[in-house]
């Protein structure tokens, strides 16, 4: 991939990151219904460039933070990057603009199992098709560190757990409120979810809906009528 070609993908997905992800929590609920597990990530302006696969050179002294904002302002240039030898940039842009949807696109989650010599990984959600990697930071969200152009069985041990629902919060909220997906036939509201994770969840988050009420007598909905 030529660098013009890359320098477009890149800021369209940051534009992407910055709407979808950018300063976010993502809470993802995994496993079986009766037994959800989850984690929770963190999605920070500085961690884009670690998704793009390409590298600052080593004497351009700007950061991962100055990089994105070039994005976001249409002004990177093709000085600002360097691509690795490895191609590894033309896998992680070839899916990226997936993974920078996978709080509404990620079906699986597992732990890598360090099948890549050069990759250092510890968490993936994704797919059959792509799959994003977390390491934990030291307030214990995972922070993406890398993208990956594989199904995520070949890269994670088995048996990979599937995700039943996916929030989404500002960073500065306490609570999720946003549900952003459900896994098929799963009612979030009917999950045996444990105490510990109910307490990250605003209450309407999984309490049931009351029933609608009868219609009135007189109205389209009565069958009296």
């Amino acid at each position: 991939m030529k660098k013009e070609e890359a320098t477009k993908i890149i800021i369209d997905c940051a534009k992407m990151y910055h709407e979808n992800l950018e300063n976010n929590n993502l809470l993802f609920i995994f496993g079986l219904p009766q037994m959800p597990e989850y984690f929770e990530t963190l999605f920070l302006p500085r961690h884009f460039l670690h998704l793009t696969g390409v590298m600052i050179p080593a004497n351009h002294f700007i950061s991962s933070t100055d990089f994105y904002d070039r994005c976001l302002k249409s002004r990177l240039s093709l000085s600002d990057f360097c691509i690795p030898k490895d191609g590894t940039m033309d896998m992680k842009l070839s899916v990226l603009p997936r993974l920078i949807m996978i709080h509404k696109t990620a079906k699986m989650v597992g732990n890598y199992y360090g099948s890549k010599s050069l990759l250092y990984t510890e968490r993936l959600a994704g797919n059959i098709s792509a799959c994003m990697g977390f390491v934990r930071d030291s307030n214990n969200y995972y922070i993406p560190n890398t993208a990956l152009r594989e199904d995520i069985h070949n890269v994670s041990e088995r048996p990979q757990k599937r995700i039943l629902a996916i929030y989404r919060k500002p960073s500065h909220e306490s609570l999720y409120h946003e549900l952003c997906y459900t896994a098929k036939g799963i009612i979030p509201s009917e999950l045996s979810l444990p105490e510990y994770i109910r307490a990250k969840l605003c209450s309407e988050s999984f309490t049931p809906a009351a029933p609608p009420s009868p219609a009135p007598p007189g109205t389209c909905g009565d069958s009296r009528v």
